[in-house]
C-alpha cells in the first residue's frame, strides 16, 4: 500500500512541476507537423507532450503486465498438471 502511496505522490509532484513551468510560459511556438503547421502557447505543448509521455508510458507498462499475467498463468496451469502426474504416480501400485 505504502509503494501506491509514494507512486501517487511522485505522480501528483510530477504534475505540479509540469504546471507549475507550463503556466509561467505563455509564449507562441510555431509547430510543423508532417502536413501541417500551427501555433500554440508553450504551456499548452507542454500540457500535451506531458500526458502523451503519461498515457504512452501507462499503455507500455500495461502490455508487459498482461503479458507477465499470461505467462504466470501458463506456467501456473504446467505447475498444475505436472502436480496432478506426480501425485497419480505415486499412488500406482509398484510392479516388482
Amino acid at each position: 500500500m505504502f509503494k501506491y502511496i509514494l507512486a501517487l505522490i511522485i505522480l501528483l509532484a510530477l504534475l505540479l512541476v509540469g504546471v507549475t513551468v507550463g503556466a509561467n510560459n505563455d509564449q507562441l511556438i510555431h509547430v510543423n507537423y508532417v502536413i501541417a503547421q500551427s501555433s500554440v502557447q508553450l504551456s499548452t505543448l507542454v500540457a500535451i507532450l506531458f500526458g502523451a509521455g503519461l498515457v504512452l508510458g501507462w499503455l507500455i507498462s500495461a502490455f508487459f503486465y498482461v503479458k507477465l499475467k499470461i505467462k504466470h498463468l501458463a506456467v501456473q496451469r504446467q505447475l498444475k498438471r505436472q502436480t496432478a502426474l506426480i501425485n497419480r504416480t505415486a499412488q500406482e501400485p509398484k510392479a516388482s
